[in-house]
């Protein structure tokens, strides 16, 4: 008899700090503006006997190494996506937070470690005002075993820094 653990996963929540340089004004157009448009969600899997590893690329492609399994449930995975809105030519750097702890509604915690972003960090901006770049964040989960990653949705606060020069 075999049984099917599964996961769905996703960043229900996340924080975006966008703050104007310290000479700009209201409406300064040499501001950068920062909005979250997309969460990073994982989908369903399954952790095996021992667990392992989701991981969603900046561009949103999903793979999992170690007993983890990708269940293709209808539960959607994607990449985090942030819209930016900055000057023509200047240099952008995203810089990730710490790792997260997530915690699962049925107990059970995993870590979160943010990666690249697409464009690739640091990248000049080639978008003229009024439209935005958009940056999508990728990241990657730890995944124990079932026993300590009980199904369920699993939910944290990540941060992201977008530093114009």
């Amino acid at each position: 008899m075999k049984y099917f653990l599964f996961f769905w996963l996703g960043l229900v929540s996340l924080a975006v700090q966008a703050q104007d340089p310290t000479d700009s004004i209201p409406g300064d157009p040499g501001a950068l503006s920062v909005y979250s448009t997309q969460d990073l969600q994982f989908g369903a899997f399954s952790t095996g006997a021992s667990g392992g590893s989701v991981t969603i690329s900046p561009t949103g492609v999903r793979s999992v190494t170690g007993t983890v399994t990708a269940l293709d449930l209808g539960f959607s995975y994607n990449q985090a996506e942030f819209e930016i809105a900055a000057p023509l030519g200047v240099t952008i750097t995203v810089m990730n937070g710490s790792n997260v702890s997530l915690t699962g509604s049925n107990g059970g915690s995993m870590t979160l470690a943010l990666g690249g972003s697409s464009p690739a960090s640091p990248f000049i901006n080639t978008t003229p005002s009024p439209s935005r770049t958009t940056v999508g964040i990728g990241g990657t989960l730890t995944v124990g075993s079932a026993a300590a990653n009980p199904p369920g949705t699993y939910s944290g606060v990540f941060y992201v820094t977008f530093n114009q020069e």
